[in-house]
């Protein structure tokens, strides 16, 4: 029984180092300020769907550079880990819980803006529409991020769910996606800070004086 539990404890650490070197942060961040970079440059990016293309472009490119980072500057440092069925199963099991809370909030959230709005309380008006709506959907976005979050062991996502509600919420209330690019700004800051960290704390292998590398035949 011990040797299951540290077994478990072992795998539930070797899953969240996944997320030790930053980069997820940053990627969330770097999704924020791709959605809104486009949108601040009509000079640039004349027509909505202009906007949108570089906006998905940005993103492709961000996934691409997540994932060559994650393949040419992590693994070489942690090495790869192949989790059991257990946790492969807990992992999907929690996605499929994850896109039904999703949809779910979605809905309950429309729900209760077409109550609200035929018969608001008094705190809603003194909220005003905007900010109704901006706590809604700030909220929402939280909750999102939130349990996403908590189904993978993410701890700082709960950081990344506070500034997507602040993106979100803050661009309803005050029209001015301003606050896209702060929060971006700020995970992308986390990430970088995160990763510079790693790269201190994991040097690659070579990198290692040959008195400081582990022996494999000791093992």
């Amino acid at each position: 029984m011990t040797t299951d539990t540290d077994l478990k404890q072992l795998e539930r650490k070797a899953w969240t180092s996944f997320f030790q070197d930053g980069l997820l942060d940053i990627l969330m961040g770097l999704a924020l300020l791709a959605v809104r970079i486009p949108a601040m440059l009509p000079g640039i990016f004349t027509s909505e769907l202009s906007q949108d293309v570089a906006a998905a472009v940005m993103m492709a490119l961000a996934l691409v550079a997540y994932w060559a980072a994650k393949r040419f500057i992590t693994v070489p440092r942690t090495g790869w880990a192949e989790f059991s069925r257990a946790r492969k199963s807990r992992q999907t099991k929690a996605a499929v819980i994850y896109a039904i809370s999703a949809v779910a909030g979605a809905i309950v959230f429309l729900i209760t803006m077409l109550g609200l709005s035929s018969s608001p309380p008094a705190w809603v008006q003194r909220l005003g529409v905007n900010g109704f709506l901006a706590l809604g959907i700030g909220g929402w976005m939280f909750l999102i991020v939130g349990l996403g979050s908590y189904f993978t062991d993410y701890t700082r996502g709960y950081v990344i769910a506070a500034l997507y509600a602040l993106a979100f919420g803050g661009k309803v209330l005050l029209h001015n996606p301003i606050t896209f690019i702060i929060a971006g700004m700020l995970a992308v800051l986390m990430g970088l800070v995160v990763f510079v960290r790693f790269l201190r704390t994991h040097p690659k292998p070579s990198e290692l004086e040959p008195g400081n590398r582990y022996d494999a035949a000791s093992w």
